[in-house]
């Protein structure tokens, strides 16, 4: 009986962290799924963080009246309107498996034309601050990503 006592209490154990795991993946499936989340809001929270960073990066430069209008450049197109990170997942289900991935290579082009702007806008920022000014802005902007903090930045 005593070894019985034991698989009953193990398999009752096993069944209640299996239980507990399909719940908690469940319910994160239905957080990323469900109605709340139509892509509006995270675009405002990405916004929101986005600004929250600038303003510290702002205050960490200390920058000069004369650097001020690079700045205001920079910053002024960081984020285009209109352009959306990430489709709406309501119209995304409703393509085909090939339109998918058309919007995905799209989506990817305009990224890249984007990405690339950003560039010619961070050199000409960059290359008004001074040696002490472009270290802070290096220190600052390698921890812009809070999903890569405390993580090793891979090498290309």
């Amino acid at each position: 009986m005593n070894n019985m006592h034991k698989i009953i209490v193990a398999f009752l154990a096993t069944s209640s962290i299996a239980l507990g795991v399909s719940t908690v993946n469940a319910e994160d499936r239905d957080h990323r799924k469900g109605d709340s989340h139509d892509g509006k809001a995270w675009h405002k929270d990405a916004k929101e963080g986005i600004a929250a960073r600038h303003e510290r990066l702002h205050k960490a430069l200390k920058l000069s009246e004369a650097q001020e209008p690079a700045w205001k450049a920079f910053i002024a197109n960081a984020s285009p309107e209109g352009w959306e990170h990430h489709p709406d997942p309501k119209e995304f289900d409703k393509l085909t498996a090939p339109e998918r991935m058309e919007k995905m290579l799209e989506n990817t082009r305009k990224h890249q034309e984007f990405m690339s702007q950003r560039l010619a806008d961070l050199k000409v920022f960059y290359a008004q601050l001074s040696p002490e000014q472009q270290k802070t802005f290096d220190a600052q902007h390698r921890g812009a990503d809070p999903r890569r903090q405390g993580k090793k930045r891979p090498s290309h």
